[in-house]
């Protein structure tokens, strides 16, 4: 897999290349003369771009196999549940530790979406606010069993893992684990895109 970066300064560059164990590609500006990659992961530096430049970026990935890891000086929940919503995989703060920023890449390169609890709540309520989730349509669909569906239920109610082990009376690696295969058998790549599938197979049902 490729790395990219875009970032105008070069202290929050070297420290990037520093935190990182791969091989990051500096993009230059502005992004409208340059080549985009279609593929691989690509942490930005939301300051360093202008509005056109944003939304460029966002509609670009949205296309393509690129994600999108975006960091900003200034973390606002709002602006990271519009961000996740709009497809990037990823978003924190741009000085985030070493261990967290490398913890981010690896959750992207498994296919998952990393933001704070707090910005993947609110993306999950504001899903879960417009549509009650066929939980059962999707079990029977997907031949997910039925500790799975359990588990499906409450994720869908919006419940973090920590939660959905408690009300089930069972580990969080063991949620994690029913997670892992709720998703592989959907075909969706994380929560938010699981939330969406089961909205499409709402509206197909009515």
């Amino acid at each position: 897999m490729d790395y990219f970066c875009i970032v105008m300064r070069d202290d929050i560059a070297h420290r990037w290349k520093d935190a990182t164990d791969v091989r990051l590609v500096r993009m230059g500006q502005p992004l409208s003369s340059v080549r985009l990659p279609v593929d691989g992961i690509c942490l930005v530096h939301w300051q360093s771009l202008a509005g056109s430049d944003r939304e460029l970026l966002l509609a670009h990935a949205h296309g393509c196999g690129l994600r999108l890891i975006i960091l900003t000086d200034h973390p606002d929940t709002d602006e990271g549940r519009e961000l996740i919503r709009r497809g990037a995989k990823a978003y924190g703060n741009t000085f985030v530790t070493y261990g967290l920023l490398n913890e981010m890449i690896k959750a992207v390169q498994r296919g998952d979406i990393w933001a704070g609890p707090e910005v993947l709540q609110s993306v999950l309520r504001q899903l879960l606010e417009q549509v009650d989730p066929p939980t059962q349509t999707l079990a029977d669909r997907y031949g997910l069993s039925e500790r799975e569906n359990e588990v499906l239920v409450e994720v869908m109610s919006g419940a973090a893992n920590k939660v959905v082990a408690r009300r089930l009376d069972i580990t969080e690696r063991t949620v994690k684990a029913h997670m892992s295969a709720i998703l592989h058998k959907t075909g969706a790549k994380d929560r938010v895109e699981l939330i969406l599938l089961a909205q499409r197979a709402e509206r197909n049902a009515v």
